[in-house]
Order: structure tokens, then C-alpha cells, then sequence
């Protein structure tokens, strides 16, 4: 059955302008629709003649009644329809074309207002883990410790592999980076002092975060955002358990045990490697290398880089289960906030560590 496109028809009946209207008013015809429509606000609407009519139909025969002061004459079945559709109907707003000074103002507007929502989620969600582990310190019993001793065994352990090489290689690619310029001044021992400050001051625990922010930190998101999609969090919540006692505080104990661990290994193995390098490229002997990291290696080198470890597990952990917690019913959800946990972790760590560098700049350290 082909539609026929609405028209609009002005008429006299008894002294009055009455608007006919007549055709199939359904979507197919909008824009033939669009062309044709110029009521008279003064005439009366006579609807009766309408063959099809969809929703969209009645919503521009709507308008027109409106604009007609309500005036119009409909059969049974347009009634029905008529007396359906709500009185305010929300218009979407179209998109504009141009672009208006005050359009930059609206956007810094909305970053700032999600931004202090972010924040005030972030500090809540700290205060939150302050609180549940000063109750659970109160009351050991609130420790899961099998959690915990899991958690080191998978943050932890299982990343001692991954952490070694990737000690070993940085210190090769720095000690051969600083040789290569060295020679040239005939100070190849100073590869030796290069390779043992950088390792044990930034190198060590930057890198060792940075792979623990993108192995665990996207593993604590994934993990709670599943939970969180499949209302598991709701049902601790619904059988008396604190989901942040359950799930973040024993990820954070384990965390902040595992990384300064692991930045200690990644200490002894670089300079392990570093040792391999000089023997073998540079021709500095092993007891004189050895030397020359004690008189270069000191306590309170070996602690700076220790101390920034317990602060970028805190901050790691933070952000991967705050992410998690923040998941919505979606496996995208989920993806996409896995990948913001990671992306947000190693910033951060950057960040924390350039504020580490100048505070102990300033300090003299």
C-alpha cells in the first residue's frame, strides 16, 4: 500500500476557515511535511480525513492544535491517540553549527564540576580506607589475612620474575648508554657511580612501579569492576560484610609489603647486572666494581629509593580499586576503566616521583 504524502487544505464551512488536513502523516512523508505546513493560526483543524497516522503524526497534528488554539475536530480513534501523548514533550536540542565564545566558558564549566566530583569521590574513598583500617587495627580479627598472604603471593611473588629482568635489562641499557659517552674521556669508572645513583635512587622503584601499576593496579580494577557488574559488592553489602574491608584494605596491606620488596630485588639484581656489564664491555674488574659501589652506595641513597615505594603502592592500589568500585553493569564499563586505572597509576607515580626529586633536591639529600 504506498502512502500518500499529507497536504493541507484551508476551506470555508459556514462562514469559518476550517484547515482540512488529508493524507498519511507518518514519518516516510517529514520532509514533504516540513515544505507544506503554514497554518493559520485563526482557522479551525478538521482531522477527520487522515488516513494513517503514526506517532509522529499526531505529535505535528498536536502542534498544530496547539497553534490553533485548540481547535480541531478528530474521530474516535485519532481521540485515543490524541489524549495518549503527553502534554510536554522534550525536544532534543539540535546541535548548533556554530561555535560561540560562551561555548568555552560551558565546557571549563562541566571539566571543573566533573573534576571536583572526581576529587570529592577520591578523598571519600580515602577517608573511607582510613576508617575501615583503623577499625580493623582496633580489632585484628578484621584483618583477612588469607586474603592478604594471597595478594602478596600474586602482586608480589609471582612478579619477582619480570621485576629481575627488567632490572637487569635497564641497568645494561643505562650502563652502556653512559659508557659509550664516558670512553670518549677515558672515565669509564664513572659508569660504575652513574649506573649505582640512577639505579638506586629513581631507576629501581620507578620501573618496579610502573609494571606493578600495569599488572596488579589493572588486575585490582578488572576484578572489583566484574564483581561490581555482577552485583557481588551489592551482596556483600546485603550480608552485613564492608566491601572495602573485604576487598581493598587486604589489596592495600599487600601492596605496600610487596613493592618495597620488590624494589629491594630490583636494587641487588641491577646491580648484579651492572656488575655483568662492566666486566664484560667495559673491562672494569669485579673487585674493583665492587669497590667502587661501596664508596658510591650509601644508606640514604638505598632509602630514597625504598621510602617512595609504601607511596606508589598506596597510590597504585588507590586508583585500581577506586576505578573497580566506580563500575558500571557493562563489560565496557569495566574495560574502559581498567585501562583509565592504569593509565592514571603510572602518572601518578611520575608526578609523585618529580615531587620525591624536588623536595629532596631542596632538602640537600
Amino acid at each position: 500500500m504506498t502512502a500518500t504524502a499529507p497536504t493541507l487544505t484551508l476551506e470555508t464551512r459556514a462562514g469559518q476557515n476550517v484547515l482540512v488536513l488529508r493524507g498519511d502523516w507518518v514519518l516516510d512523508h517529514a520532509e514533504a511535511f516540513a515544505k507544506i505546513i503554514a497554518p493559520s493560526p485563526s482557522a479551525a483543524i478538521d482531522a477527520t480525513e487522515i488516513g494513517r497516522m503514526d506517532t509522529w503524526g499526531m505529535l505535528q497534528l498536536k502542534e498544530l492544535i496547539t497553534k490553533a488554539d485548540g481547535r480541531a475536530v478528530l474521530n474516535e480513534r485519532q481521540q485515543k491517540i490524541f489524549d495518549f501523548i503527553p502534554e510536554d514533550i522534550p525536544h532534543p536540542e539540535r546541535e548548533r553549527d556554530s561555535f560561540s565564545f560562551g561555548d568555552i566558558f560551558i565546557g571549563l564549566g562541566k571539566t571543573s564540576i566533573e573534576a571536583f566530583k572526581t576529587f570529592y569521590g577520591v578523598v571519600s574513598f580515602i577517608g573511607e580506607i582510613f576508617l575501615t583500617f583503623i577499625k580493623s587495627f582496633l580489632n585484628p580479627r578484621g584483618f583477612r589475612f588469607h586474603s592478604i598472604i594471597r595478594h602478596i603471593d600474586e602482586t608480589g611473588l609471582r612478579a619477582v620474575p619480570i621485576i629481575s629482568l627488567l632490572a637487569i635489562l635497564i641497568t645494561m641499557v643505562i650502563s652502556y648508554q653512559a659508557a659509550t659517552q664516558l670512553t670518549k674521556f677515558g672515565a669509564n669508572i664513572f659508569t660504575v657511580d652513574l649506573t649505582v645513583i640512577s639505579l638506586l635512587r629513581e631507576m629501581a622503584v620507578l620501573v618496579t612501579a610502573i609494571m606493578v601499576a600495569g599488572r596488579s593496579g589493572s588486575a585490582f580494577a578488572a576484578e572489583i569492576g566484574v564483581m561490581k557488574m555482577r552485583e557481588e559488592v551489592d551482596a556483600l553489602r546485603t550480608m552485613g560484610f564492608n566491601p572495602i574491608e573485604v576487598l581493598v584494605v587486604p589489596r592495600l596491606i599487600a601492596m605496600m609489603i610487596t613493592l618495597p620488596i620488590l624494589t629491594f630485588i630490583a636494587d641487588i639484581v641491577g646491580l648484579v647486572g651492572g656488575a655483568g656489564i662492566s666486566v664484560l664491555l667495559l673491562d672494569i674488574p669485579l673487585g674493583q666494581y665492587i669497590d667502587r659501589v661501596q664508596s658510591v652506595a650509601t644508606p640514604m641513597m638505598f632509602f630514597i629509593g625504598i621510602i617512595k615505594a609504601p607511596v606508589f603502592a598506596f597510590v597504585i592500589t588507590l586508583v585500581g580499586t577506586y576505578q573497580g568500585m566506580n563500575a558500571s553493569g557493562s563489560a565496557e564499563s569495566v574495560g574502559k576503566l581498567t585501562t583509565l586505572a592504569v593509565v592514571q597509576s603510572i602518572f601518578l607515580v611520575l608526578v609523585i616521583d618529580a615531587i620525591f626529586s624536588i623536595v629532596f633536591a631542596q632538602l640537600g639529600i
